[in-house]
C-alpha cells in the first residue's frame, strides 16, 4: 500500500501568519493529510475572508504587525456569525506566549514552532472531531424540535379537521327543517378553519431553522413573538438588563425553544392580553424570564405537571444544566425563569 496516497476531507481550515515560510510549511503538512487549505497573511486580510467563507478551524499566529492573533481571536468571538469557529493559537518557542491570555480571548489550543508535523496533525484532527461532535449534537437537537412541533402541527389539524366534519355534517342534517341551527353550524365551520390556518402558519414560522444564525437571542424571540402574535391583540414588552454577552449556540437554541413554549402558553391556553421577557445578562448567569396576564394553572395539578410543555421546558433546560422554575397561580397569570451559570 503506498502511505503517501492522499485523500479529501470536506473541513476546511484557514492558516493565519504573516511569515510566508510558515504559511507554506503548514499548507503543505494540512493539504497532504487531506485537508481544504486558506492562507492569509494577515489579520485584516483574514476578516474580510471569513466574512466569506467559513472555515472549520483556524490555526493562528500571535505576533503579526498592525493586529496581532489576540485581537483577531476577539473580534471573531465577539461576533456570532464566527463565534464557534475553533481556534489554535501558533507561537514560537522564543516569543512571549501569554497562555491565559490565549485562552480567555477564545483560544482552545496552541501550537509551537518549529512545527512538528505529527503534532500539527494531531491537534487539527482533535479539535475538528469535537467540533463534529459538538455539530452532530446540535443537528440531532434540531431534528428532534421540528419532530416534535411537526405532531403538534398534526394534532392541532387533525381536532381542527374532526371539528369541521362534525359541524358539516350537523348542518346538512338540519338544513332543510332549521335553517338557522345550520347557519350556526357553519358560522362554527369558519372559525375553526381560520382559528386552524392561523395556529398552522404561526407553527411553520417557528419551524425556520435561521432565527439564532441571523441574530441574537433577542432578536430571534422578538422575531418569533411578533409572529406568534401577530393575529392577537396581545402587547409584548421586552427588557434587556446588564451588559450583553454572547451565550453558546447550544444554550441559546434551547433558551430560544424555551421562551417559544412559554410565549405559545401564554398566547394560546392562557389568553394573555400583555407579555412581557426580560433578558438578564450577570456576571455569573443568565436570566430568561417570560411573564404573562393570563388565567394562570394549578401548578400543584397533575394535568398542569404532565401538560403546558412543561416536559419539554425541563427537557431543554437539562440540557443545558440550566434551573427552571415557573410560578402560576389561577387568575394570576405566570411567570416562567430560566437561569442558566456563565461559562
Amino acid at each position: 500500500m503506498n502511505k503517501n496516497l492522499s485523500f479529501t476531507r470536506e473541513e476546511s481550515i484557514l492558516v493565519i501568519d504573516d511569515c510566508p515560510e510558515n504559511l507554506k510549511l503548514l499548507s503543505g503538512i494540512l493539504s497532504a493529510a487531506g485537508y481544504k487549505v486558506h492562507l492569509a497573511p494577515s489579520g485584516k486580510l483574514a476578516l474580510n475572508f471569513i466574512n466569506a467563507n467559513l472555515p472549520d478551524l483556524i490555526l493562528l499566529d500571535i505576533m503579526m504587525p498592525h493586529m496581532d492573533g489576540y485581537e483577531v481571536c476577539e473580534q471573531l468571538k465577539a461576533t456570532p456569525k464566527t463565534q464557534n469557529i475553533p481556534i489554535i493559537f501558533i507561537s514560537a518557542l522564543q516569543e512571549i506566549f501569554d497562555k491565559v491570555k490565549a485562552f480567555s480571548v477564545g483560544g482552545i489550543d496552541y501550537i509551537t514552532k518549529p512545527f512538528q508535523q505529527q503534532e500539527v496533525l494531531v491537534r487539527v484532527e482533535n479539535q475538528l472531531r469535537l467540533r463534529r461532535m459538538s455539530k452532530q449534537l446540535i443537528d440531532q437537537n434540531i431534528l428532534e424540535e421540528r419532530n416534535r412541533m411537526a405532531r403538534e402541527i398534526h394534532d392541532t389539524l387533525a381536532q381542527t379537521f374532526t371539528g369541521i366534519i362534525i359541524h358539516l355534517g350537523a348542518a346538512e342534517r338540519v338544513i332543510a327543517a332549521n335553517p338557522e341551527q345550520a347557519q350556526g353550524h357553519m358560522k362554527t365551520v369558519c372559525e375553526l378553519a381560520r382559528s386552524g390556518l392561523a395556529e398552522a402558519r404561526r407553527s411553520v414560522e417557528c419551524l425556520r431553522p435561521q432565527l439564532l444564525e441571523d441574530g441574537d437571542l433577542y432578536s430571534a424571540l422578538n422575531q418569533i413573538a411578533k409572529q406568534m402574535s401577530s393575529d392577537t391583540d396581545t402587547r409584548t414588552i421586552f427588557e434587556v438588563v446588564g451588559t450583553v454577552y454572547f451565550l453558546p449556540l447550544e444554550v441559546e437554541n434551547n433558551l430560544l425553544r424555551i421562551g417559544q413554549e412559554a410565549l405559545t402558553n401564554a398566547l394560546k391556553y392562557a389568553k394573555a392580553t400583555a407579555i412581557k421577557i426580560e433578558l438578564v445578562y450577570e456576571i455569573s448567569q443568565f436570566i430568561l424570564r417570560v411573564q404573562d396576564n393570563g388565567q394562570g394553572f394549578d401548578t400543584e395539578s397533575i394535568g398542569f405537571r404532565n401538560g403546558f410543555g412543561l416536559l419539554g421546558m425541563r427537557e431543554r433546560a437539562d440540557r443545558i444544566n440550566a434551573q427552571l422554575i415557573v410560578n402560576s397561580k389561577p387568575g394570576n397569570g405566570t411567570e416562567v425563569i430560566v437561569s442558566v451559570e456563565r461559562q
